[in-house]
Parts: structure tokens; sequence; C-alpha cells
């Protein structure tokens, strides 16, 4: 509301200031006429596109890269054979289950995205620099949150109190997944390890050969995903979500 009223006052500003430099120009020399076409009309136009630009609603590739992020995240609760999962890999069918399953997915999409931003080298040490890849990435586990609050709330008997604690928890969860999983990119018994911290708790009764599945599947989906020109990512990303049963 703050910001329609400000600009609200900008563009009254800005027709007011119109309305004095179009009154006057009848009695102007053409020499005159120009400097005025160049300065402060070209001006004025500046300080609204500014103004908009620092409350972004004229910066329109960060608008279409955050509908970018919230669409990604949609792919996965939508195109997410979720029963497979639970089927294949012996997992309850639970909000629990339904989160870890997500959870894996938005990793894979904030790996590759992540993947197109700059590592700048200086003095043999690898600096990050953060692009549109950090902001997607942002964007993403924005709208998982917003769907995990709103899911919350919809489930039978929920306490908004126990509700926001569990959201709370899950995040804490949900950023050392993402640690542990970074760590087996390049390393499959790492990788293991997580997916075994993750989906079983470290349970002594979890079936090594499902696991294995897992770790199969990251490997091919990352594969995948990998093949992605970086150009298609930006606008018009498809991410084809291969079958928990194919591995």
């Amino acid at each position: 509301m703050y910001g329609i009223r400000l600009l609200t006052r900008a563009l009254q500003y800005r027709r007011f200031s119109t309305f004095v430099n179009y009154a006057r120009p009848m009695i102007l020399s053409d020499k005159v006429l120009r400097i005025r076409d160049y300065s402060s009309i070209a001006v004025e136009d500046s300080y609204i596109k500014k103004f908009m630009n620092a409350v972004g609603w004229m910066d329109q590739s960060r608008t279409r890269l955050k509908l970018t992020g919230y669409f990604l995240y949609e792919s996965v609760p939508e195109k997410v054979a979720y029963q497979e999962w639970f089927e294949k890999l012996h997992l309850p069918d639970t909000f629990a289950s339904w989160f870890i399953v997500t959870e894996l997915h938005v990793w894979l999409i904030l790996v590759r995205y992540m993947a197109e931003d700059v590592t700048s080298i200086t003095n043999d040490k690898k600096k990050y620099v953060k692009g549109d890849g950090h902001f997607v990435r942002n964007c993403v586990i924005e709208a998982l949150w917003a769907d995990v609050a709103m899911r919350v709330k919809l489930l039978e008997g929920a306490n908004p109190a126990i509700a926001r604690k569990q959201v709370t928890e899950l995040s804490e969860q949900f950023q050392a997944a993402l640690v542990a999983y970074d760590e087996g990119l390049s390393d499959d018994k790492a990788m293991a390890s997580a997916v075994w911290r993750r989906f079983y708790s470290l349970s002594e009764d979890a079936n090594a050969a499902d696991i294995e599945k897992i770790v199969h599947f990251i490997r091919h989906q990352v594969s995948e995903l990998d093949k992605i020109p970086g150009k298609d990512l930006k606008w018009k990303p498809v991410f084809t979500w291969l079958s928990i049963n194919d591995h």
C-alpha cells in the first residue's frame, strides 16, 4: 500500500511536470525545444523507471525468473509419482515421506541452477559469484515453504502453534539435508549415507537395495538435468522427472 501511494504521487508529479513542459514550448526556439526533449523529459521518465525498479515493478527479468522458480517447484508435486516412491522404497504414506521425496527433487533443481552461476578463481581460491541461478534457487525454496505451510494447515486436527514448530523443524532438517546431498555429489558412499540418514533415519532395518536405488536415481537424474542448455533454464525450463521404478 505504501508503495502504491508513492507511485501515485510520483505519477502525479510526472503529469504536472509534463503539463508545465508542454505548455511553454510555443514561445521557445527550435534549439531550446531540442534541449528540453533530451533533458527534462528524459530525466523525468528515468526517475519514474528508477522508482519502479526500486520497488521491483519494472524489473521484468527478475519477475520472470521468480515465476520460473515457482513453476519449477510446482513441477515436483504435480509430476513426481509419490506413490511409486512409497511402494518401491517401503516408505509410509505420510506427510513426512512426502516432504522427504519433495526435498530431494527440490535439491536436484537447486544443483542444476547453482551450476549456472560463475565461480571465479582468485589466488588459487574459488569464489562463488551469485547470479540468476542463486535467485531462482531462492524462489524455488520460497515456493516450497509456501506449499508446506499450506499443506500443514490442511492436516486434520492441525494446531497452529504445533504446525509452526513442525515447519521450523522441517526447515532445519532441510538445510542439513542440502549440505549432506551436496557432499555426496561426487562420492557415492557419502550420498548413500545422506540417503540412509534422510530417508530411513539411519535405521538398521533399512534395505540397502532401496538406498542403492535412490543413489542410482540421483546420479541418473543429475545427468539428465545437465543436458538442459543454460539458455533454456531462465524462461522455459522443462524438467522431466525420472521414475524410481526404473532404478
